[in-house]
């Protein structure tokens, strides 16, 4: 065999022995690039579909949930202030039945020292009352009773033109405005009468029990609740060095709106506002009728709507999860195999360095 006749043979033998070493190349065919063209399509508008499905579905959801969860939070307030309200006015009206026993009998000159007595006695029942007068019929003074002053008989200090006593023969009762004794505690005044023979009895009552049932009041983490007078001053608090600035809350939104809503009943409730502080608040409250006293609870609106939040959070975090799924589960399956292809006939390094 001559060297001419030998070289094609030479040839087609080294191109066979580059093919195997190189391993076997795939073919690409047209219709198979379109196809994956076409699937990854598919995929992103599935994809968006679901993930829109999703964010729709949860942003309901939210939504719902915040109606609910916010409708709850007021009511389960307003049940606080009306229960707080309750009991400051059954706390006014057992002192108001007991002041009731002094004006009862006919006024005489003679009972004054029995009169003594039975004040004293009201005292040791109701210690609320700090001082009682009693006034005749002809709104004169006879009796003075006090903790902390010495007793005053007949003295005969004119208070027929008192409102204390104008107002109570009037309309039975008198409630006065909450003021502060050397600027320590709130006291009130209540005035009643009887028959127009029984005089008038004016007790200052100390108003501390009010603090105590403010006080224990609790309102989630950060929350408080307040009383307000009929002028919209703020006569307990938890802080008591905001109640003996005698601050005037008439201004803060809630307390215009619930004032409103005692004058009319077609006006709307607010139920977010800013508190004394300054801070977004959930804000409910239950009026006390017989003192035209407000009592208001609130909340902070971060920690009203905390568990809200929570959720946002948790359904994000699910989306998320379920599209990076989806886009890895549609990935082009021909790009895949070609990827694992050039894999396999990338040689290793340890293979190079023993052809060196």
């Amino acid at each position: 065999m001559s060297l001419r006749s030998f070289s094609p043979t030479l040839a087609a033998m080294t191109t066979r022995l580059n093919w195997w070493s190189r391993g076997p190349t795939l073919v690409r065919w047209p219709f198979s690039e379109i196809r994956g063209r076409l699937f990854a399509k598919y995929v992103a508008l599935f994809v968006a579909v679901v993930s829109i499905a999703l964010l729709a579905n949860g942003a309901f959801q939210i939504w719902f949930f915040y109606q609910e969860h916010k409708a709850s939070l007021i009511r389960i307030q307003r049940e606080q202030a009306e229960a707080a309200g309750a009991k400051i006015g059954q706390f006014v009206n057992e002192i108001e039945s007991q002041l009731g026993w002094t004006v009862q009998l006919p006024w005489t000159a003679s009972a004054l020292p029995q009169r003594r007595v039975d004040a004293w006695r009201l005292f040791r029942q109701v210690r609320a009352i700090a001082e009682l007068a009693q006034l005749d019929p002809s709104g004169r003074e006879q009796i003075r009773v006090s903790r902390r002053a010495p007793d005053v008989l007949g003295s005969g200090a004119d208070f027929s033109g008192d409102p204390r006593y104008t107002e109570a023969v009037a309309n039975k009762r008198y409630y006065g405005e909450v003021y502060f004794r050397n600027d320590s505690e709130p006291y009130m005044t209540l005035a009643l009468s009887g028959d127009r023979a029984a005089g008038v009895s004016i007790a200052e009552v100390n108003l501390k029990f009010i603090w105590d049932v403010i006080s224990q009041l609790k309102v989630g983490e950060r929350g408080q609740a307040y009383v307000v007078d009929s002028r919209g001053r703020l006569i307990a608090h938890p802080n008591l060095s905001l109640v003996l600035r005698n601050l005037d809350l008439s201004e803060l939104a809630q307390v215009k709106a619930a004032r409103a809503a005692t004058a009319s009943d077609f006006s709307e409730p607010l139920y977010t506002a800013r508190d004394i502080e300054g801070r977004e608040v959930l804000t409910a409250h239950a009026q006390i009728p017989s003192l035209g006293w407000m009592v208001f609870v609130e909340l902070p609106v971060d920690e009203a709507y905390a568990p809200l939040f929570q959720t946002i959070r948790r359904t994000s975090l699910v989306v998320r999860r379920i599209v990076s799924r989806a886009q890895d589960g549609g990935a082009d399956p021909g790009v895949e195999r070609r990827r694992c292809a050039d894999r396999q006939r990338r040689p290793s390094p340890a293979h190079l360095d023993q052809h060196r």
